[in-house]
């Protein structure tokens, strides 16, 4: 409704004035004066019971739809469980970095074995590593960093100004508060592992994201819960 007050008033001054024209022409008018008052007053009238209202009332609408709009472009850009920007939205948060030459980290994280813990012990079990893994990455990455749930049990990682040395210390961090987690809310207990790679090595967006891949499938093959940035 605040968005249309200034149709509100812009309608009501022009009432106003209006008023004041009618006001003027009947001054200048020996003959009809009356009819001329009769005729401006009700075309007020219904300028202001029938046109403000109606305006009102599509500026309202107006809103609506754009509120809806707003919400239905967030729920598409969104992964409903974990609450995390989905796979779609990578793309453009990566390509506003690249445009801007901000310097950057990718990780690419895997729950390990999680098809054990979702056949073990349900899907509902599943989902709450999930969320908790989502939650303890969030926790402790900057707001500027953006976490992404790629797909499944894989998320990405992306640190904004950050070499991948400096990404492997945080997510090893993300793997001593994983673990720390994990037993506080009595859940199976759960790893992951990840492959890092930054900008230094490659500019383009499917190249870098291939590179830490490789290192993630490397880091699965020596035994899981680690984080590479190199394959030796």
């Amino acid at each position: 409704m605040s968005g249309s007050w200034p149709m509100v008033v812009f309608d009501l001054l022009v009432v106003v004035g209006l008023v004041a024209a009618a006001k003027a022409v009947s001054d200048t008018m020996s003959v009809g004066a009356g009819w001329v008052w009769f005729l401006l007053l009700s075309a007020s009238f219904v300028f202001c019971f029938v046109a403000v209202p109606l305006r009102v009332l599509l500026v309202r609408q107006q809103q609506s739809i754009m509120r809806q709009t707003s919400e239905a472009r967030r729920q598409a850009s969104t992964d409903p469980l974990t609450g995390l920007p989905n796979r779609r939205s990578t793309e453009g948060f990566v390509a506003d970095l690249l445009a801007e030459g901000i310097p950057f980290t990718v990780a690419v994280c895997d729950l390990d074995h999680f098809k054990n813990v979702n056949d073990g012990f349900g899907h509902d079990v599943g989902d709450s590593a999930l969320v908790l893994f989502a939650r303890t990455v969030r926790r402790v990455v900057r707001h500027t960093d953006i976490v992404v749930r790629h797909g499944g049990e894989e998320f990405l990682v992306i640190l904004p100004r950050t070499f991948k040395d400096q990404a492997v210390g945080v997510l090893d961090r993300v793997r001593l508060e994983l673990a720390v987690a994990v037993a506080d809310t009595g859940s199976p207990a759960y790893t992951f592992s990840a492959g890092v790679a930054d900008t230094t090595e490659r500019s383009d967006w499917t190249a870098l994201l291939q590179v830490a891949d490789q290192r993630l499938l490397h880091a699965k093959r020596l035994g899981r819960d680690r984080v590479l940035a190199s394959i030796a």
